[in-house]
């Protein structure tokens, strides 16, 4: 094909060839790409490079910023959609709620236990985003070819709101306003002891030096912070809902979106939350931290929009025992 926008999808497992037009400036690949195939974004070609898929002459794309020039011919390989069970996935039956549809994005509920998307290639456990791609086939083109669809993460054993994004535009729109900080992800939590009414825990997390799948909250003035692995700045603040015997129900607010952040934090300021076996410990109370994305509020497209998911039974027994 010649170098023309196309705003059709293209077909995943397919090759596709453009010609770059005799007119056309030199510029970036990536750049040029995306303005070819509007419904993508650069970031969705940057992914393709990452994992050698885009060629300029036959060689290989190394470089998002690799420079086209006019008669150029760039190959595209679009790699084909993972295989997915639908009939295992409908047996399975996941207790995934949907709280709304647009025409560009989904917010669903995802239940503790199920995890976004596979961890790696050979895992075999079925996840939100294979039950999307059965329900919801339009996303298999939207975002990254591994995880479609997907603007940010809970872990496996956290319950609440996500936000799926139904196209390219939307996709765009929320990798943006995550960054910007721009949308209001509140928490409620059970942790241990009785933190101070109110307060911000201001550590940055990073991957623990000897244990591999769990994260570390520190002082970035602390000696130690030098050894810390991708050391990032995380913000959370917080506010005590209700003081019980032995722990409290704090309302969370992100200010930023680590991995672990709520976690990694409470544990490190002496309050791990209930049933944390990985910061803090296992709990006849519940099989599972007792963490659950609350609201999500932003806007889209100039309109506000803002959710609310209530707590789910196994925290709430919780509750109702005292």
């Amino acid at each position: 094909m010649s170098a023309k926008k196309n705003t059709d999808l293209i077909p995943t497992g397919t090759t596709m060839t453009i010609c770059v037009a005799p007119d056309e400036p030199i510029g970036r690949i990536d750049q040029f790409i995306s303005q070819q195939f509007p419904l993508y974004s650069r970031s969705f070609f940057k992914r393709l490079i990452d994992k050698n898929c885009i060629f300029i002459n036959t060689i290989l794309v190394k470089k998002s910023g690799a420079l086209i020039k006019p008669h150029d011919t760039i190959t595209l390989l679009l790699p084909a959609s993972p295989s997915i069970d639908e009939h295992a996935i409908m047996q399975h039956n996941p207790d995934i709620t949907m709280i709304y549809k647009h025409e560009h994005f989904l917010i669903v509920y995802k239940p503790a236990g199920l995890t976004v998307h596979k961890p790696h290639a050979q895992s075999t456990e079925i996840t939100l985003v294979e039950w999307l791609l059965v329900h919801h086939q339009e996303i298999a083109h939207v975002g990254s070819i591994d995880r479609p669809g997907i603007v940010h993460r809970l872990d496996k054993n956290t319950s609440g709101m996500l936000i799926i994004s139904r196209t390219n535009h939307a996709h765009a729109i929320f990798t943006a306003l995550f960054k910007e900080h721009a949308i209001t992800k509140i928490y409620l939590a059970l942790v241990k002891g009785h933190p101070d009414k109110t307060g911000t825990i201001d550590l940055a997390i990073g991957r623990h030096p000897v244990v591999k799948t769990k994260m570390i909250a520190i002082n970035p003035t602390d000696p130690r912070a030098h050894s810390i692995n991708k050391l990032r700045s995380a913000c959370t603040h917080y506010e005590v809902i209700s003081y019980f015997e032995t722990y409290s129900l704090v309302k969370v607010t992100l200010i930023t979106g680590r991995t672990h952040q709520i976690r990694a934090h409470f544990s490190a300021i002496g309050h791990p939350l209930i049933g944390d076996s990985v910061y803090g410990e296992a709990s006849h109370l519940i099989n599972r931290q007792a963490l659950h994305a609350h609201v999500l509020s932003f806007v889209f497209d100039g309109t506000p929009f803002i959710f609310t998911s209530p707590l789910p039974a196994d925290m709430q027994a919780i509750i109702d025992k005292n």
